[in-house]
């Protein structure tokens, strides 16, 4: 951004809600710059004290914002809050804490113990690695895989007459002309550091986090429909009848004792074999989840988990932003521990963690950008009680 680029303009149409997701971070990029001169910083940052505490940054605005905060504050001395058992890494500066307040100040908690006022900078990372991207393989029923990445817009694949469409990096199904035989079955695989978006055949939306995968039919016959998923999915079914006039339910298979029954239509499900439990967040709409002989049907807001012993436990009030984080591009680590964080980051830059001995047990408090480089999400990191070393073949050793 030029240094004559009007930032009280950019500013204000920003608390206006007139400004751009693209024109906001720019003004990110511009604060984050060293070279910038403080006069400049100062007009800007009397416009964000004016507006402290008045919600008028839209949402996507607010978790971009939030997002890019990583990128100014990796410049300024860390001067951290504590409070019992959780250590904020979030580092603060007079740039920070206002755009903080603005965002909702959710990274505000009142200090309970005396800490340092200034800690060293973290060290950084030597070898660092690129955040993860779009992409997928695509296993189709003969079992032939086509790698989605570096596919340019245009038909991918024809199956009994469905036609299999990339555009835009999402992929989509043309059933007109289909046969009417059994269905064929495909297979979306995001692997580590890839996500990726398929409208099934129906007409439903599904995202895929990395490392995981869903199985379903190129066309949905019969009475019912059924997809099945590993890892992480968010879901936005469509309404479908059968050739009969009867509604088609849609069903979501986890695993051999789990399934999910799609009575409305927006959800998230969270089934990695490295958590502890299965997690159904519904969003919109209506879910019943079967697990071994128990029942139990959500409202929006609600999450369903489910263990080894397929019991049942309904979370009344699920934080539904931090689940939702990775679909909008952001790492949410309220409340995660060190273990939960580094399973993440695992998943998004595809590499392997190690523990020493004499890892302290942390908790975290913070969002960050998941189009970060690994090196700038650790600088972040290691302002608590950790640190990092990243060796060759993608290997992280997490150290006290």
């Amino acid at each position: 951004m030029p240094t004559s680029y009007p930032y009280n303009d950019i500013f204000k149409r920003l608390l206006e809600g007139r400004v751009s997701p693209e024109e906001a971070e720019a003004l990110i990029d511009w604060l984050s710059q060293d070279e910038q001169s403080p006069e400049a910083k100062a007009l800007v940052l009397e416009q964000l004290r004016q507006v402290v505490g008045q919600d008028r940054v839209n949402e996507e605005l607010r978790i971009r914002l939030e997002a890019r905060l990583p990128a100014i504050l990796g410049k300024e001395e860390p001067l951290p809050l504590v409070r019992p058992s959780r250590l904020l890494w979030i580092r603060y500066s007079s740039v920070a804490a206002v755009l903080l307040l603005i965002g909702a100040g959710i990274y505000l908690f009142p200090t309970r113990r005396p800490v340092p006022s200034v800690i060293a900078k973290a060290a950084p990372v030597k070898n660092d690695i690129a955040p993860g991207k779009q992409g997928a393989i695509l296993t189709l029923a003969d079992g032939h895989t086509v790698v989605l990445d570096s596919l340019g817009n245009g038909l991918v694949a024809s199956q009994g007459g469905t036609k299999v469409v990339l555009n835009n990096g999402q992929l989509a199904y043309n059933t007109e002309g289909a046969a009417a035989a059994e269905p064929a079955y495909n297979t979306m695989t995001t692997p580590k550091g890839r996500q990726f978006q398929v409208t099934l055949p129906d007409g439903t939306k599904v995202w895929l986090n990395a490392a995981s995968s869903l199985r379903y039919p190129t066309v949905f016959t019969g009475r019912e429909r059924t997809v099945e998923v590993t890892g992480e999915a968010y879901f936005e079914v469509a309404p479908m009848r059968s050739g009969n006039g009867d509604r088609m339910p849609f069903f979501v298979k986890i695993n051999d004792a789990t399934q999910v029954q799609v009575l409305g239509t927006h959800f998230n499900i969270n089934a990695y074999k490295d958590e502890t439990t299965v997690n159904t967040t519904l969003l919109e709409g209506s879910v019943r989840i079967v697990s071994g002989g128990e029942k139990a049907v959500l409202r929006p807001g609600q999450q369903a988990q489910t263990g080894l012993s397929a019991q049942i436990n309904i979370v009344a009030d699920a934080n539904v932003e931090k689940v939702m984080a990775w679909k909008n591009g952001v790492f949410d680590f309220q409340d995660a521990t060190l273990e939960e964080v580094m399973r993440q980051l695992q998943r998004w830059y595809n590499i392997d963690v190690v523990y020493e001995k004499g890892i302290p047990k942390l908790e975290f408090i913070g969002k960050m950008g998941r189009d970060l480089s690994l090196a700038e999400v650790l600088g972040g990191l290691q302002l608590s009680k950790v640190h990092f070393r990243l060796e060759e073949g993608r290997k992280l050793v997490v150290l006290p």
